[in-house]
C-alpha cells in the first residue's frame, strides 16, 4: 500500500512539473517582451484600394495621442473600466466568468482585461483553452511589470482585430470611415468600440443594425460613467452614421483636428467632472510624446 502511495505521489509530481513547463515554455522571454513592436504592414492609407479582397493583415501604427479620445473613452469603458486601476487581471471578472462557463459547461463568457488582450494577440494564439487561459494570465503579469498603462493601451488600440485582416485603430478608421482615427467622431468612435468583442459579425458593412444595438450599450456605459449625458447619447443613436462608400478612396491628407480636451492638457482650470475622468480612466490628462 505504501508503495503505491509514493507511486501515486511521483506520478502527480511529474504531471504537476510537466504542466508548469508545458505553461511557461510556450511563453516569451522577458527580452522579447521587452523589445515587442506592432510593425505597419502600410505605409499610408492616401489613395489605398479597398476594393481588392484583404488576404494579409493592414495596419498603421500610430501613437496614442493620435488616436481620438472619441476612440479610446468608449474602447476603455466597454472592454475595461478599471484598466488604470488594476494590475492585469480584474479578479471580479474572472470569478464571475469562471462561474457562468462552469454553469453552462463551455467558454460562454470571458474575462479579459485589456492588458491580457494585448498578451494573447502579441504572443499567444487565440484558440480557447484552459492551458491558453492559464498562459495568458502569467504573461499578463509580466507585462504589467514591464510596460507602462499608456503603451499597454497604445500597443492594444493598435493590434486590435476591427474586422476582415483590419488591425488597429488607424486601419478601422480609414476602412469604416475613410479618415484618420484622429479625426473620428464619437458616434464613430462608439462604433468601432461596440464592434470589438466580435469584428466579424458586428462588421457594420454586413451587418449594421447588430452593430448599432452593441453601440448603444457602449454609450449607455458612458452615460452610466457620467462621460455624456442622455442628450448626448440620444443624439448619437438618432442621428445616421455615413460608413465609407464601396471603393471609396482617400486622395488626400486631412489634418488632424484636436479635442477639447488638447486645449485644456497643462491648464490650472480644469473642470471637476474631468477631474474625475482623468482620476478614474487616466486617459484624458496624459502626457502627450511631444516628438510624435
Amino acid at each position: 500500500m505504501r508503495g503505491k502511495f509514493i507511486l501515486f505521489i511521483v506520478i502527480v509530481g511529474l504531471i504537476f512539473i510537466w504542466l508548469i513547463w508545458d505553461i511557461f515554455s510556450g511563453l516569451p522571454d522577458d527580452e522579447t517582451i521587452l523589445h515587442y513592436f506592432p510593425e505597419s504592414t502600410v505605409d499610408s492609407f492616401y489613395g489605398f484600394d479597398w476594393n481588392k479582397k484583404i488576404i494579409r493583415p493592414v495596419r498603421k501604427y500610430v501613437s496614442l495621442n493620435r488616436i481620438s479620445d472619441n476612440l479610446k473613452k468608449p474602447v476603455i469603458i466597454s472592454e475595461d473600466d478599471t484598466f488604470f486601476r488594476h494590475s492585469g487581471i480584474n479578479l471580479n471578472e474572472l470569478k464571475n466568468a469562471f462561474r457562468e462557463n462552469l454553469k453552462k459547461k463551455r467558454f460562454a463568457r470571458g474575462a479579459s482585461t485589456i492588458t491580457m488582450q494585448v498578451a494573447r494577440n502579441a504572443f499567444l494564439h487565440k484558440k480557447k483553452t484552459i492551458m491558453r487561459k492559464i498562459q495568458e494570465i502569467v504573461l499578463t503579469k509580466r507585462i504589467e511589470a514591464r510596460w507602462d498603462k499608456r503603451k499597454i493601451l497604445e500597443y492594444y488600440l493598435n493590434i486590435a482585430e476591427w474586422g476582415p485582416n483590419i488591425y488597429g485603430a488607424e486601419a478601422a478608421a480609414h476602412y469604416y470611415f475613410n479618415k484618420p482615427c484622429s479625426q473620428l467622431s464619437l458616434a464613430e468612435g462608439s462604433l468601432l468600440a461596440a464592434i470589438l468583442p466580435n469584428p466579424i459579425y458586428y462588421n457594420p458593412f454586413k451587418n449594421f443594425s447588430g452593430a448599432r444595438k452593441k453601440q448603444r450599450r457602449v454609450l449607455r456605459l458612458m452615460r452610466e460613467a457620467g462621460l455624456i449625458d442622455k442628450t448626448q447619447m440620444d443624439k448619437i443613436l438618432n442621428t445616421p452614421i455615413k460608413l465609407r462608400k464601396y471603393g471609396e478612396k482617400l486622395e488626400k491628407p486631412l489634418h488632424r483636428e484636436y479635442s477639447i480636451f488638447d486645449s485644456l492638457l497643462g491648464s490650472p482650470r480644469i473642470p471637476d467632472s474631468l477631474k474625475v475622468y482623468a482620476d478614474s480612466l487616466g486617459i484624458i490628462f496624459l502626457p502627450e510624446d511631444k516628438n510624435d
